[in-house]
């Protein structure tokens, strides 16, 4: 039996986009004290798989997670789950959100 058929090649992911960062970008304070958390970051997360984000500390990578899940506005950009915009959604709305449709460990 050859390697390929013991251990066949994952199926290609096809399911839809749970939740997508296009061109984000978190700034906190101005002038000399400015600090760019995330500088124009675009990335996809697939529906019903697992994803992990790594990098070293000051990375951006809990500001990421923040501004995904609306618990942290966004300087730029978009932040979608599912199809739904977070940006412009009042405190009500996020709350229903990520209630109902957000789950992630830190």
């Amino acid at each position: 039996m050859s390697h390929a058929a013991a251990f066949p090649a994952p199926a290609r992911a096809t399911a839809a986009v749970a939740a997508r960062a296009t061109d984000l970008s978190k700034v906190y304070g101005q002038g000399e004290t400015q600090v760019v958390a995330l500088d124009q970051v675009s990335v996809e997360f697939g529906r019903a798989r697992f994803t992990a984000i790594m990098g070293p500390s000051g990375s951006g990578k809990s500001t990421l997670m923040h501004c995904m899940a609306g618990l942290d506005s966004i300087s730029s950009g978009s932040a979608l789950i599912g199809d739904t915009e977070l940006t412009g959604l009042n405190d009500k709305k996020l709350t229903q959100l990520r209630r109902d449709k957000i789950g992630f460990i830190f």
